[in-house]
């Protein structure tokens, strides 16, 4: 297989914009199967920058997988522009892949053309989103592998019976 820095890990996660987390969550596990999700609460990231300008964008996250992909629920808890809003609906947001180089990588984004939406730290958790709607009609989130972290989601997964869609962070 060809590989380059970016096809490295595969897809890692898909992003989803959402309204409600308890309401996606729950069709999400009744027609796809996906869950648990787990909620890991409200957050302002430590750092955010949001087309240049800073943003105290607050957000609500659950995580949960389907099959061997995670998946990230996204709900905007707060009223300025954002790039989650920026998206224009609900639904697939981005999909992320992971990097060993975040600065390598940021600069083949900008060299191919692609336009940084948000540069965030959550957590002590570096992540950028590439604007690349136009291309391919949604943005791509990059990050440091998060294998543990994964792997904790996954676990958890295995265990569900798929009676509780949302469950409180781990």
């Amino acid at each position: 297989m060809y590989e380059t820095l970016l096809n490295k890990y595969g897809v890692r996660q898909l992003g989803y914009y959402v309204e409600d987390i308890d309401k996606t969550a729950k069709a999400m596990a009744a027609v796809l199967g996906a869950g648990p999700f787990i909620d890991a609460g409200e957050s302002t990231p430590e750092r955010c920058v949001y087309r240049g300008q800073e943003s105290t964008m607050t957000t609500r996250v659950a995580m949960g997988q389907f099959a061997g992909l995670q998946i990230e629920l996204i709900q905007v808890t707060s009223e300025e522009p954002n790039v989650y809003a920026e998206m224009g609906r609900y639904g697939l947001h981005h999909f992320c892949i992971w990097t060993d180089d975040m600065e390598q990588t940021i600069k083949e984004f900008e060299e191919a053309g692609f336009e940084q939406a948000v540069n965030l730290t959550n957590t002590g958790f570096d992540v950028v989103y590439f604007d690349c709607r136009e291309a391919f009609g949604h943005y791509i989130e990059i990050s440091e592998p998060q294998e543990d972290f994964y792997a904790g989601v996954a676990a958890i997964a295995e265990e569900w019976d798929g009676a509780e869609a949302v469950m409180s962070a781990f």
